[in-house]
């Protein structure tokens, strides 16, 4: 490979920068590690403002002199364009006199940027590392920073009413204890021992699951009731413990020195059933060995009992974040090699306007250039890719063909990009991001040693991100709704190619969109027959956009776009979308759900009516646990917005909390039943009894989970399969004679 090229990974070679800091002063602090060692650097720089005119900066003593107090630039650009490029030594000052001047103009008080047209700036951090062309972890692999992961166990799930009584913490340098605080008197010294274990052990990277809602508030809660200062960052740079000010109603932490990484922050992106570590790790199959499971509500009881039990608990839960970490964070390390952005912030930050635009102003700001102007409103609506469905129901033989990367392909070989971007920015990262993803991806496949899977998955989700960026609207500084309706359009054209190539060869078509075509081959079919219609129609398809292969099934139960369920051959079940696979489901109906539609899809109606009959049986003998008819439910409505709604409108499981005086969290998931005689309450109530309320469940057994197989069926054997199993009619077709159906949309 040749050298790096600046405008993907920043004009700065500098390595080793595990963390930076910065500040509207101009002071900037950056760690680097050399080894065993972390050197500090503390370098001086201009905060910076693009802005379309000097209207606002009247009051300042502008210069050309980039030196001066405050400076000026005239960039190259059009008229309209953000061709003025003022920097400050005090960043602070000029922010505020700049606001001053706008309110002045507009007779209304502005506080930001965010309220204003013809202005663009970001955070102190960004602004340094755009600047300076410097970016995070060059020449480091995952494991070169030293992570350390550390877990609450806490007596209750909020500050104010319990406390914290352990602690466990590990490093990937192999570093493992336990923390104790057994009395209530010991809490206070528990915290500071974590606090000198995590000076003593001086990650660069913090890291647990829902750290952000969960251990950082609980934490800094505990330690303002005993008055401790709360200082997780390094020696050298500012002291404490701050929330990440970026729009967001989830919180999310920052300390000097140090990254703290929420792990389920990448998990969300995934669209799995669960984000939870224990769902999530047994997933991945990443739970260590002789796992130890113990119901939050029966934590700290079982510490009084078993606090070895506890401790194993404990360490096993960051043993788990190390390796999920692992798992999920590899490619937002090598993100943080290419965006101008601090690792913290890429778990969660936009593909698109969080990754993509910060490379493209980087750019113009290294090259001098003006920021493009705000586009004009555009009539109309943008008009997106092409969604089908052809047929609902089971269809056999089934097969997906992938039109591989279409909107980025159809981009580089159409050359299509924002008319706003006059340096051709955006295309040049569109060429090379994909280039060396191909380098990547290539060194991967050949076992080679380094990062490279991860490397090419990053590249992959900035590429991706582009047709996206392009018709983000005002949200994009770059945006051109004309460019993303020209993607589109020739997207659908593609896609129209391929259906039509396929129904020209003899395929029953099941959905189709720009991700790629399911059809259901005729009986007979070989492997080699379903590769060679592939090969055919992928001929004719425009230059680098490609039909591929992307596997095959023995049976599909297509509900809706999108939403369907694939038994593959051997007998893996494979779902997709929140009909089959919902984070709300409970454990009965998932459990009911893989038996029945695998019977479904096998063609064994018998076991379809089994598997209700069992599922319908348990729970009439509460066979049952709470747990396992439980639903998981994520908070939206804090406590003070529920107060405010609730004369007029009562939710169940709200209601259940504010009866029982809990003082919850806004985006935290809690879990809840229907008690016989009472409605909803909390699981923590009695997770292991089984006083649920059965007809509920029954009923819920066929309203939301048996109705997914509905469209499979005909109506009359869909009706007879899940009758209750004392009901019977004179007429009834034995189910061994039914037979799984589709039809046409």
């Amino acid at each position: 490979m040749t050298a790096p090229d600046s405008t993907v990974f920043g004009h700065d070679p500098t390595s080793g920068i595990v963390s930076v800091h910065a500040d509207y002063s101009g002071q900037a602090w950056v760690w680097q590690r050399v080894g065993a060692e972390v050197w500090l650097e503390r370098p001086r720089f201009r905060p910076w403002v693009f802005a379309r005119d000097l209207q606002d900066a009247s009051a300042l003593e502008l210069s050309d002199d980039p030196a001066a107090p405050f400076a000026v630039q005239t960039l190259t650009g059009e008229a309209g364009s953000l061709r003025y490029l003022l920097t400050a030594r005090d960043g602070q000052a000029l922010r505020r006199s700049l606001l001053q001047g706008a309110s002045r103009r507009l007779g209304r008080q502005i506080k930001s940027f965010h309220d204003l047209s013809g202005y663009y700036t970001t955070t102190p951090i960004e602004q340094y590392l755009m600047a300076s062309g410097r970016t995070y972890f060059k020449g480091m692999n995952f494991d070169d920073p030293v992570r350390l992961q550390f877990d609450l166990e806490t007596t209750s799930l909020t500050p104010e009413t319990g406390r914290i009584f352990m602690v466990a913490i590990s490093d990937n340098r192999g570093f493992e204890c336990v923390l104790e605080a057994p009395r209530p008197e010991d809490e206070a010294a528990l915290i500071r021992e974590l606090l000198d274990v995590i000076a003593g052990r001086d990650p660069d990277i913090i890291e647990n699951h829902n750290i952000s809602a969960f251990d950082l508030p609980y934490l800094l809660g505990r330690a303002a009731a005993h008055r401790l200062p709360l200082n997780l960052g390094r020696s050298g740079g500012p002291r404490g413990l701050w929330r990440v000010q970026d729009g967001r109603t989830s919180p999310h932490w920052a300390c000097a020195g140090r990254e703290i990484l929420d792990t389920i922050d990448a998990v969300r992106r995934m669209d799995l059933p669960s984000a939870g570590l224990k769902a999530v790790s047994q997933l991945f199959g990443i739970a260590p060995a002789g796992r130890v499971y113990l119901e939050g509500s029966q934590i700290a009881e079982t510490y009084r009992t078993d606090p070895e039990l506890v401790r194993r608990y404990a360490l096993q839960d960051v043993q788990e974040v190390s390796a999920l970490a692992r798992r999920v964070l590899a490619a937002s390390f090598a993100l943080a090699k290419l965006a101008p952005r601090p690792y913290h912030r890429l778990p969660y930050a936009g593909s698109a306007t969080g990754m993509l635009e910060p490379m493209m102003v980087r750019a113009y700001l290294q090259a001098g250039h003006a920021l493009p102007a705000e586009a004009p409103r555009r009539m109309g609506r943008h008009s997106g890719g092409a969604v089908h469905l052809y047929a609902e129901g089971v269809l056999p033989r089934v097969v997906k063909a992938d039109i591989a990367s279409m909107y980025p392909s159809l981009i580089r070989a159409e050359r299509i990009g924002p008319a706003c971007d006059p340096l051709g920015v955006f295309l040049h990262l569109m060429d090379h991001l994909t280039a060396l993803r191909l380098h990547h991806k290539a060194a991967a496949r050949r076992g080679e040693a380094g990062e490279h899977d991860a490397m090419q998955r990053a590249m992959k989700i900035v590429v991706n991100s582009g047709y996206g960026y392009l018709g983000a609207g005002k949200l994009a500084l770059f945006e051109d709704q004309h460019a993303a309706d020209q993607i589109t359009a020739r997207g659908r054209e593609v896609l129209g190619q391929v259906v039509q190539g396929l129904q020209e060869r003899g395929v029953t078509l099941i959905e189709a969109d720009t991700d790629g075509v399911y059809f259901s081959c005729p009986a007979g079919w070989t492997p080699e027959q379903e590769l060679a219609v592939i090969a055919a129609v992928g001929e004719g398809l425009p230059a680098g956009v490609t039909l591929e292969f992307d596997g095959r099934a023995e049976a599909m139960l297509s509900h809706e776009i999108k939403n369907y369920a694939l038994l593959r051959y051997g007998g893996g079940l494979e779902l997709t979308g929140a009909a089959f696979d919902s984070v709300r489901s409970e454990a009965y109906g998932r459990d009911f759900l893989q038996k029945a539609l695998t019977c479904l899809l096998s063609g064994d109606l018998v076991g379809v009516r089994e598997a209700y009959v069992q599922t319908y049986a348990a729970l009439a003998q509460r066979r049952l646990s709470n747990a396992q008819v439980a639903s998981r439910i994520r908070l939206t409505k804090s406590p003070e917005q529920y107060a405010a709604s609730r004369a007029s409108r009562k939710e169940s499981p709200y209601e259940s909390l504010h009866l029982a005086g809990v003082n919850w969290q806004t985006g935290r998931r809690a879990s809840f039943y229907q008690q016989a005689g009472r409605g909803w309450v909390q699981l923590s109530e009695n997770p292991d009894g089984h006083d649920y309320d059965i007809a509920a469940y029954q009923q819920n057994l066929l309203a939301t989970y048996a109705s997914r197989l509905r469209k499979g069926l005909r109506p009359q054997d869909f009706e007879q399969l899940f009758r209750p199993p004392s009901e019977q009619g004179l007429f009834d077709t034995p189910f061994g004679e039914m037979r799984a159906v589709w039809r046409a949309t």
